[in-house]
């Protein structure tokens, strides 16, 4: 009898308990409405409908906050104040030039972790997810697109599954040499007839790697410059027959072999579309054609990650 007792009076008073309680929160959502949401709210990270994030660029689950930098900001010091990767802020914002304190007056955070990129001029999310080894689906996925008609320029791209890219990053910089005032044109018309990467040397029968790309549009037609750039070679070298060599700065240079003519001379500064030579067979070549190729610190880079058009 005693224990039913002890039982009816535990849970009485357990009752009464809870209800003081309830009615001590109620008080102070009405008297303290500010204190209370504090209360309510984790601090651990933003969430949506925090004053002051928004859905900037409708990415489904993100929001936004513009931030203002502080005069002792760094990007690690903000990234850890919202509890982010440094690369999450630094890939939103642009800032991969491993510069430590903030350019610009204001930041974009990001209201979770990922690696994001900023549309520029001439970019299609094909070019995007190839720089970023990434599949396109997951790309269209992520930020709810169709393809390239959804996207403007300046608007930021959730990539899902990417690696963070520096500014030296031979990626990154085919990426940004894609924008319409620096990508390059195609240098000649015609077909593609050979590609970069492995290949069976058509002369020797060997495997080989081919630095370059092959255009074959027939005998002596126009080549120009893929880019503006200055002429740092013109002449015969072993394997390309006539040659010309472009420097466009930053490490970038082109090169157009098996040339029947050259039109330009050493240091001269060509326009991007001059008339720089003409097609033909010199050197080891099977028929006329012109070997393009594009090199970042004298290291080939595929040709199509540059081109344009």
């Amino acid at each position: 009898m005693m224990v039913f007792w002890r039982r009816v009076t535990f849970t009485v008073v357990t009752i009464l308990l809870l209800l003081w309680l309830g009615l001590v929160v109620w008080v102070v959502r009405q008297n303290f409405p500010a204190k209370a949401a504090a209360l309510a709210t984790p601090t651990a990270s933003p969430s949506s409908g925090t004053p002051g994030w928004a859905p900037l660029f409708n990415i489904p689950g993100i929001e936004f906050l513009v931030y203002s930098v502080e005069p002792r900001d760094t990007y690690s010091s903000i990234a850890k104040k919202f509890k982010l990767s440094e690369e999450t802020v630094r890939s939103l914002n642009q800032a991969n030039d491993g510069s430590t304190t903030p350019k610009n007056a204001s930041l974009l955070i990001p209201s979770q972790d990922g690696i994001f990129y900023i549309v520029g001029p001439g970019q299609g999310l094909s070019d995007i997810a190839r720089a970023y080894n990434i599949p396109l689906k997951s790309i269209l996925e992520a930020n709810h697109l169709s393809g390239d008609a959804d996207v403007k320029l300046g608007q930021a791209l959730d990539l899902p599954g990417a690696v963070y890219l520096s500014q030296s990053d031979v990626h990154w910089v085919a990426l940004k040499a894609l924008e319409d005032e620096k990508g390059f044109l195609k240098p000649t018309s015609g077909r593609f007839a050979d590609g970069f990467g492995p290949r069976i040397n058509p002369i020797s029968g060997k495997k080989e790697f081919h630095p370059g790309l092959d255009l074959a549009p027939g005998w002596r037609a126009r080549v120009v410059a893929a880019q503006s750039g200055e002429v740092v070679f013109a002449g015969i070298r072993a394997g390309y027959g006539r040659l010309i060599i472009l420097d466009h700065g930053n490490g970038l240079t082109t090169r157009y072999g098996h040339l029947d003519q050259i039109l330009v001379k050493l240091h001269q500064t060509v326009l991007k579309g001059d008339l720089i030579g003409r097609v033909g067979m010199t050197g080891m070549a099977t028929g006329p054609h012109l070997h393009f190729e594009v090199r970042l610190n004298n290291e080939p880079q595929n040709p199509l990650l540059y081109l344009t058009q």
